[in-house]
């Protein structure tokens, strides 16, 4: 069950962002779930909520694609500043982390990653969990230990987690297993759907139901063949679940694909009946007008992850045209390059991209952080509305970075400009998680992580 916050909880920021502007004067509430109950500007009520003066508040942040492990490899993997041996890929990497990790060090490392996230203003993440160690057991082996920790890091936290669980059937279409990839494989098609009965099954006996869900993905269309991922595509539809795949991120993927089943990535999800509401297309970088059409026809989201990919040149979807088509765009963090999604909306935009006709470049970002990004995820949040939850952020009106802006200006400084010191306070829920940019797990979550990273590099 939820736990209950006070009977009513209100909040009077000196402005609230509610969709499009921010409004002044004007009070919001929530029940006892944590719910928006009402808006007020009557005296009574403004006098009667808690005030934020030299504070703005608007709708939590939601990352549409995170990573916790990868926080594990900043500032070693990446192709610029790699300290690694030089190896075939991410998976050399990201296997010789896997074998040294514990189940509590899984804990350690998701904690202070999704403290990066909250300190950035997200209350609401997912995370492609794709580390599961070697398929040893059979049918009856126990709960994946690496989800169960990392639920409980969010949980810990007071982030809202969807946690996509990850098939990984084999190294590629007639290539040989690759023993860096053993921490990902998940085994056959009936091995992975029920471990995910399973962890759907501990998410629901241990957290509510807008705290903690279950999506499910495969790692590529490369790596599960058609006959598994027709078996994940009927899984995820059998149960209502949000399907996410990463889709044509570089030229080979889109190669890949067509050498084994004589279409390209986009065309073969839609032929599987995949496109649609529940789908999310991770990258989708190299996918032509058509692709993009087809995506947006079918009014499905594609999540990109510009922080994640900050090498010079690194492409991105093509914006324009899936906004025309109808497509919804969410932002992600990705790999290990950094958490801060604003930072990585400003990526995007500086190449250009331009806004849905009719609503400012902010307020385009904005959405995609917020009330796409929700909408992906299957999240409750995403926007400070009646009967959504009181999930949000506040940020100071007297830092450097935003001081001096007015309501019609503010949004734009927030998006293209706010530091991450300017976030003060993060509420989910209505329950507070941050106060003074301060989580108070924070030195304890900083600690753990750094003798972790010490032992997990003992020679750097």
């Amino acid at each position: 069950m939820p736990v209950s916050v006070a009977a009513e909880t209100g909040w009077l920021p000196d402005c609230v962002y509610t969709g499009e502007k921010f409004e002044s004067g004007l009070a919001f509430f929530a029940d006892g779930l944590g719910r928006i109950t009402r808006f007020s500007r009557t005296p009574a009520d403004l006098a009667a909520a808690k005030r934020l003066p030299g504070q703005a508040a608007l709708p939590g942040l939601v990352n549409g694609h995170g990573q916790t492990f990868a926080r594990a490899l900043r500032g070693r993997s990446e192709p610029r500043a790699r300290t690694l041996p030089a190896g075939p890929g991410w998976p050399d990497w990201v296997g010789q982390a896997a074998g040294r990790l514990s189940a509590e060090d899984r804990y350690d490392l998701a904690r202070m990653a999704f403290l990066e996230m909250m300190l950035s203003g997200v209350t609401c993440t997912s995370e492609f969990h794709a580390i599961h160690g070697p398929p040893a057991g059979g049918l009856g082996a126990e709960l994946d230990p690496g989800a169960r920790e990392i639920l409980r890091a969010a949980h810990d936290l007071g982030l809202r987690l969807a946690l996509v669980n990850v098939a990984f059937g084999r190294a590629g279409f007639q290539q040989p297993d690759n023993p860096a990839e053993a921490c990902l494989a998940t085994g056959p098609l009936e091995r992975y759907a029920a471990q995910t009965d399973r962890l759907r099954e501990f998410a629901a006996a241990h957290y509510p139901a807008d705290e903690a869900w279950i999506g499910i993905a495969p790692h590529s269309l490369r790596t599960v063949p058609l006959d598994y991922l027709k078996g994940l595509a009927a899984y995820a539809h059998t149960h209502r679940l949000r399907f996410f795949a990463p889709v044509a991120e570089r030229p080979e993927d889109n190669e890949a694909c067509v050498a084994e089943h004589g279409r390209r990535p986009v065309a073969l999800l839609a032929e599987l009946g995949l496109l649609g509401k529940r789908f999310t297309a991770i990258h989708a970088a190299q996918i032509s007008a058509e692709e993009a059409r087809l995506i947006g026809a079918a009014k499905a989201t594609v999540c990109v992850c510009p922080s994640s990919g900050s090498n010079p040149g690194r492409p991105i979807a093509p914006l324009d045209e899936l906004r025309s088509a109808g497509a919804e765009i969410a932002v992600g963090s990705g790999g290990s390059g950094q958490f801060n999604l604003l930072a990585g909306a400003r990526l995007i935009g500086a190449q250009g991209s331009g806004p849905r006709p009719g609503r400012s470049p902010a307020a385009a970002w904005f959405h995609a952080l917020t009330v796409a990004g929700a909408r992906s995820l299957g999240a409750p949040g995403g926007a400070l509305e009646v009967g959504r939850p009181a999930d949000f952020f506040t940020v100071s009106l007297f830092d450097p970075s935003v001081v001096g802006a007015d309501t019609g200006s503010l949004l734009a400084q927030v998006v293209f400009a706010l530091e991450r010191r300017a976030i003060r306070d993060v509420w989910v829920g209505a329950r507070p998680r941050l106060a003074n940019g301060r989580h108070p797990l924070q030195g304890a979550i900083i600690g753990r992580f750094v003798e972790l990273q010490q032992r997990l590099w003992p020679a750097d």
